[in-house]
């Protein structure tokens, strides 16, 4: 007789469709095919659904019940200062169904997480008790790994590896496409807390006036479905806003280098070999670029100046790729691959 094969649910920020999230849940669901399981990501959307392969599901009703094995993963959810708005936590879906009983006899693992800092006691108080429920926690960089360290997480549990995005060519499906451009992503209206810098209007306007003068050079990129905030700067210039992962992936794949205020798009970016820049919005994009050892090609928004911001956009633009990024890039793949070779 055929035995059935086991489900995996991947519990995560998708919601939300940020292409970030929605491309470490589908790494995640690609190799847990791999190892023989049906997947169920739910709220990944039907589009992404049927491309990866998985069961669609709206919401969480009767998923739990339903698997064998429970992923939570990956993104900045193990924090609460990701995303525009700090103090929002996507970890209380795990909490309660450890609470009603739905995770008993069911390994749980949590992997490719930033962790800490924390804006609000509640959310280092779920962190700790996921962790406690996981039989392992993969977190991304050693910051992350450090802060769960100092939540009291013990060294057994914890892997230290690096984010699954740099897993992009390898697990997910497609064919970069021609193009040559230099991508361009500056989204930062609904980050509050950059707003105080004073140079912040004439930055953007900076930015809006780069893409307008080479408007045939560039591509104009949003993290989700709506346009870049500088678009209506360059009406002439290409637009690529995020509406699925076969869509967006293989346009992304095609750029030469990019300037970007986002972590994600930088991470699958130098995954495929195209260098990168960063005036960023939220902290965790600085672990990243320690990481890739260019420290010097992030700088936090909320300090940065006009002749940074042009400074920035004239390196990126001529950035190319060399010997000692390669060597980088192999290493932090087998780092990455580390986060999922322990689930089982």
């Amino acid at each position: 007789m055929r035995l059935s094969r086991k489900h995996a649910l991947i519990v995560g920020p998708y919601r939300a469709h940020n292409f970030g999230d929605d491309l470490v849940g589908g790494i995640l669901a690609k190799h847990l095919q791999q190892r023989g399981y049906k997947v169920t990501v739910p709220r990944l959307g039907r589009a992404n659904s049927s491309w990866l392969g998985t069961r669609y599901a709206e919401n969480y009703d009767g998923v739990f019940e339903a698997a064998d094995t429970v992923v939570v993963g990956g993104g900045g959810i193990m924090s609460d200062t990701s995303g525009a708005h700090p103090g929002a936590s996507y970890l209380d879906i795990v909490a309660r169904a450890g609470m009603q009983g739905l995770l008993e006899g069911k390994p749980v693992y949590v992997t490719s997480v930033g962790a800490g800092p924390w804006v609000l006691e509640r959310s280092r108080m779920l962190a700790f008790a996921v962790s406690l429920l996981a039989n392992r926690v993969g977190v991304r960089e050693q910051e992350s790994y450090d802060h769960m360290r100092n939540l009291g997480v013990g060294e057994k549990k914890l892997v230290l590896g690096a984010d699954l995005a740099l897993l992009t060519p390898e697990l997910l499906p497609f064919r970069p496409a021609e193009g040559g451009r230099f991508g361009l992503q500056f989204d930062v209206n609904a980050f509050r807390d950059v707003a105080p810098n004073p140079a912040l209007p004439e930055i953007v306007e900076t930015v809006g006036a780069y893409a307008r003068a080479h408007a045939s050079d560039v591509v104009l990129l949003r993290n989700g479905k709506t346009a870049s905030e500088i678009a209506e700067s360059a009406p002439d210039a290409e637009r690529l806003s995020y509406t699925t992962l076969e869509a967006f992936l293989p346009r992304l794949a095609g750029l030469r280098s990019l300037f970007t205020s986002h972590l994600h798009l930088a991470i699958t970016s130098y995954s495929q070999r195209i260098p990168t820049y960063s005036i960023y919005v939220r902290e965790k994009t600085r672990r990243f670029y320690e990481q890739i050892g260019h420290p010097e090609r992030a700088l936090d928004l909320r300090n940065a100046t006009v002749e940074d911001t042009k400074r920035f956009l004239a390196a990126a633009e001529s950035a190319t790729w060399g010997d000692d990024d390669e060597s980088t890039l192999l290493r932090l793949k087998s780092e990455a691959r580390t986060l999922i070779d322990f689930i089982r």
